[in-house]
């Protein structure tokens, strides 16, 4: 699967990336690269079944990500 979508950094909990997609929001999985903290990215990878311990939304496990 493919988003594109605003990337942020959470502090909360020992820090979790977020994806905001419109009106959805992924917890990211993976690495992630620093430098493209709030910017527009381009995310693959593949949504993981279940739940998360963030509470912000979804798991995506992060195969690539890019700028937009």
């Amino acid at each position: 699967m493919t988003v594109r979508g605003r990337l942020e950094k959470n502090r909360l909990e020992g820090g979790t990336w977020v994806l905001t997609a419109g009106k959805e929001r992924f917890v990211l999985v993976g690495v992630v690269p620093g430098d493209l903290d709030g910017r527009e990215v381009i995310v693959d990878g593949e949504r993981e079944e279940g739940f998360g311990i963030f509470m912000q939304g979804p798991q995506l496990r992060v195969t690539a990500v890019r700028p937009a």
